[in-house]
């Protein structure tokens, strides 16, 4: 086993210094540095020194040493959107039809969770997420009508000892002409109301680690008023902004229905669409909305594998990154991805771009994993932080194992990285200097508990929703059970 895990400090105020040398160490710089035999030096939190090995000299004797031999060392993956509470839902919502989704799908699946289930859910995401790379995730957790779930969340976060920015959503429209974009009245939320949530939210769970967030739920299902207060909110508290958005193709029309323009341009009129804000999916954009969003300096998650999921569109990411717009990718929940692979989103981004343009030669290995590092770390604005290993930025590094098949040869490793998409390659993952995952194994999420608790907990989400009939009747094969 490779790493090692740094004594905490007399004080008590976090890890020691520690170094990792002989890795291959992607830098993820702005000159794109890799080095065949480098090390990370860690100091506290943050990152101290970045180089070639033969650069290492002068390190005191108190500071801790070990070979990383047989590694690559990469700044941690960014999930830049996603629903952590949905993380007990894997599977439900396959093949659904529409008529379905909406009588008893959506709506009713969310008015079943509450705190404990959504804590569960997230530690069963994290789980995931965090032994496969993923160092920072953004969730976006509903508020209504159990104000509870967000909390479950954060703590979830909490016990991981993840980094994330967390969304509390919230829906105020009460247009019901249209199915798709209907809210009941359950859901419907005074503004006065959610900023109060929001503020009680960043005043128990914010920390150097967890930023809590607004977020109002689309043009279409949010008044004017919500959508202001929520981006007001955001000012004023210092927190991004966030929003899904033209994320479908019944959105784009009706969009432009309502306002005469699409989403983009309507979030633009209202004074909502800034540094501040991150949208979700953007699938839906014309030419000057793609330039509405570079010019605000807006960042933009590409989900690909869930607009795939449910027909959505193929973003036009080549688009959005020839415009010079922020972007990185997000898994989304697993209630519409089912998978938390990180890995598979950069390949399916980049496959999925090729097919869009008809051009093979789009893009890189190397580009997918820019937009899963610094590329999220930029739409989040926190590329100040996070993103890339340079000196004076947060420890956020991962270690993966060269030795496993699947990323043999190594002379096309990087390409092996993605497009062979072996999530269990990463051994080892650092979270503000501290090793969260040692050899595969998270230290502070049970695996064999959380498993155990994520189906009891879907059990009871299929109870309360009335979804565990048709999922019994959705099968079309003979399922024999015997007797014990």
């Amino acid at each position: 086993m490779i790493s090692i895990e740094p004594e905490k400090s007399e004080q008590g105020q976090g890890p020691k210094e520690f170094i990792l040398r002989d890795a291959t160490v992607v830098t993820m710089d702005d000159d794109r540095n890799a080095y065949e035999s480098g090390f990370v030096w860690v100091r506290g939190d943050r990152i101290h020194r970045v180089g070639d090995v033969t650069a290492l000299r002068d390190v005191p004797s108190s500071v801790a040493v070990s070979s990383a031999r047989g590694r690559i060392i990469l700044p941690g993956l960014v999930n830049a959107h996603g629903h952590l509470s949905n993380g007990i839902l894997r599977g439900i919502y396959d093949e659904m039809p529409l008529s379905v989704w909406f009588a008893k799908g959506m709506w009713p699946v969310l008015e079943a969770l509450d705190a404990q289930l959504g804590r569960i859910g997230a530690e069963l995401a994290l789980l995931e997420l965090m032994t496969t790379g993923v160092t920072t995730t953004v969730s976006a957790e509903f508020g209504t009508p159990r104000k509870d779930l967000p909390d479950g969340v954060l703590a979830a976060i909490g016990q991981a000892h993840a980094r994330a920015l967390v969304s509390r959503m919230t829906v105020d429209g009460d247009d019901d002409t249209d199915p798709s974009q209907a809210v009941p009245a359950a859901y419907r939320e005074d503004c006065a109301e959610a900023v109060k949530e929001v503020e009680r939210l960043q005043r128990r769970y914010a920390s150097p680690t967890i930023t809590v967030a607004p977020e109002a739920l689309g043009v279409l299902r949010c008044t004017p008023e919500m959508i202001e207060a929520m981006h007001d909110l955001a000012i004023r508290t210092g927190s991004p902004f966030l929003m899904h958005i033209a994320s479908s193709k019944d959105e784009h029309e009706r969009s432009h229905a309502r306002f005469g323009h699409g989403s983009i341009t309507e979030l633009k009129r209202l004074g909502a669409l800034s540094p501040r804000t991150l949208l979700a999916h953007a699938i839906w954009l014309d030419d000057t909305e793609i330039r509405h969003i570079a010019e605000a300096q807006a960042g933009v998650s590409h989900n690909p594998v869930a607009n795939a999921y449910y027909a959505s569109g193929i973003a036009r990411l080549a688009d959005l990154l020839g415009a010079g717009v922020r972007v990185g990718l997000g898994v989304d929940g697993a209630s519409t991805n089912n998978g938390q692979n990180v890995w598979e989103t950069m390949k399916l981004a980049l496959l999925l771009q090729k097919e869009r343009t008809g051009n093979a030669g789009f893009g890189s290995a190397e580009l997918a994993l820019e937009l899963m590092t610094r590329g999220g770390a930029a739409a989040l604005h926190m590329e100040d932080r996070i993103g890339s290993l340079v000196a004076g930025k947060q420890a956020d590094f991962i270690c993966i194992d060269v030795s496993r098949t699947t990323l043999a040869p190594r002379q096309t490793l990087i390409s092996n990285l993605v497009y062979s998409s072996d999530p269990h390659a990463v051994r080892d993952v650092y979270v503000a200097g501290e090793a969260v995952v040692v050899d595969g194994v998270h230290r502070f999420l049970d695996r064999e508990s959380i498993v155990a608790a994520a189906e009891e907990a879907l059990e009871k989400v299929l109870e309360r929703s009335g979804l565990k009939s048709y999922l019994a009747s959705r099968s079309s094969w003979r399922w024999r059970r015997g007797e014990a």
